[in-house]
């Protein structure tokens, strides 16, 4: 598609135009743009100039380029620092699942177990590859283009983190560790801080899967007169009371999927097949014929429904000089810092450089690793091999891995630990005070 240049467009590496801002992030600004080179129309991403020692780009440009060439991730193209930016050029893709979540406020069956096979393949992709994405949500989750409109593909890196060496030696169990993720999709384990892996991932996808299927219904959802860190605890210990009955009211198949994945080891391999397989048992069961449409696909003509097509609109609101671009990127991203709960929160600008904690919430905890080894073995004895085969004592970094390690060195809440323990135990555990209402 030819596109007419400006002299006062903000062109980025000589080569890569700005046209007009698509999304915002945590960190950063999302805009369209296109290759002068070739034409092609790419997705150039922006990061504020304030938040350079988080260095989230950096992770992203690391796990990007590891992941080059794989099916179900977005193509990279460029990163460098110009004219005062941090910048990510790679392949523009469509709309976010979020999106359409929004438009259609729930999900059919067939959609998300659509949705639910091809997640699993990508993240299988991506676990082979050495990476585990750590932050599921359903604005991560995006459509292709063009021939593509019906492709899954998985984005936003910056929390990311390779979990094996070059050596293929997988990283050991820890605890302690900071909540990490979002909080209405996290692991279990996230919210028991603990080192996440593979099982987390798939943990995630499950969560997300259900948000789908019951229309912004998930059990731990809607809370009022509560604080972000009595949130995120709240959230953990309803997670941790309804995992054996969170998908009761679906097919069959799912349950023992979310069961499956969450006996899973830390550092075990899980059967991506298998699961896929189920996903397929229940279309099979519900007569439904896994062909690759969305429901958005089946109804993109009416009215009320704005498809792909609108992406190609406008392009008119576009900030005609740096200074004005410049304005245009601190106002979109002094928004995020205020954002809803969703959004993750950006770190104090007194941290560190190379050093970064992404968490909703960050809480000491008086579990001490050996009584948190102790717990483990008390839950499950077959999940004593998995957690407690390597020496705990060990520097917190991982020098030999190609990525830079986020620093995540706050400890979880032990009261988690101790209602886990009576849960298992069969022991009433009373969550929720008489002041926090759910809608």
């Amino acid at each position: 598609m030819q596109q007419r240049t400006s002299s006062n467009q903000k062109i980025f590496n000589n080569q890569y135009q700005i046209i007009k801002k698509l999304s915002s992030g945590s960190f950063g600004v999302v805009f369209l743009g296109v290759d002068l080179l070739t034409k092609q129309e790419v997705a150039i991403k922006v990061e504020k100039e304030e938040n350079e020692e988080v260095r989230s780009l950096e992770r992203e440009v690391q796990i990007l380029k590891k992941l080059d060439g794989a099916e179900g991730f977005p193509k990279y193209f460029w990163s460098g620092e110009d004219q005062g930016y941090n910048i990510l050029v790679i392949q523009l893709l469509g709309k976010d699942l979020s999106y359409h979540f929004k438009q259609l406020k729930k999900f059919s069956l067939k959609t998300v177990l659509t949705i639910g096979i091809q997640a699993v393949q990508i993240l299988e992709r991506s676990h082979q590859k050495g990476v585990i994405h750590r932050d599921l949500k359903p604005e991560n989750m995006i459509l292709g283009i063009g021939r593509e409109i019906s492709k899954l593909y998985l984005i936003d890196f910056g929390i990311s983190k390779i979990y094996r060496d070059s050596n293929g030696k997988h990283i050991s169990f820890k605890d302690q560790k900071s909540f990490l993720g979002t909080t209405r999709y996290a692991s279990i384990a996230a919210h028991l801080g603990h080192e996440l892996g593979r099982k987390d991932d798939l943990e995630s996808l499950m969560y997300i899967l259900l948000y789908f299927l019951r229309g912004q219904q998930l059990p731990w959802q809607n809370m009022v007169n509560v604080t972000d860190e009595e949130r995120t605890k709240k959230v953990g210990e309803m997670k941790l009371s309804m995992e054996r009955e969170v998908f009761k009211d679906q097919p069959g198949e799912l349950q023992r999927n979310f069961d499956y994945i969450r006996k899973l080891q830390f550092k075990q391999e899980p059967n991506y097949k298998m699961i896929v397989q189920e996903f397929r048992r229940a279309a099979e069961s519900s007569n439904i014929s896994i062909d690759g449409n969305f429901d958005w696909t089946e109804i993109k003509q009416s009215t009320h429904y704005q498809t792909d097509s609108n992406q190609n609109q406008s392009r008119n609101n576009i900030p005609t000089n740096s200074n004005e671009m410049k304005k245009s990127i601190e106002k979109q991203l002094s928004v995020i810092q205020h954002s809803s709960n969703n959004l993750l929160a950006p770190p104090p600008l007194g941290s560190a450089r190379g050093t970064f904690q992404r968490d909703d919430i960050r809480k000491n905890s008086s579990l001490t690793q050996q009584s948190s080894i102790n717990y483990c073995q008390s839950l499950n004895p077959n999940y004593q091999k998995s957690i407690c085969e390597e020496p705990l004592q060990e520097d917190n970094r991982y020098y030999d891995f190609d990525s830079v390690e986020i620093s995540e060195n706050y400890k979880a809440d032990s009261s988690l630990y101790n209602k886990y323990h009576k849960i298992k135990l069969g022991i009433f555990v009373h969550f929720l005070p008489k002041q926090i209402k759910l809608k």
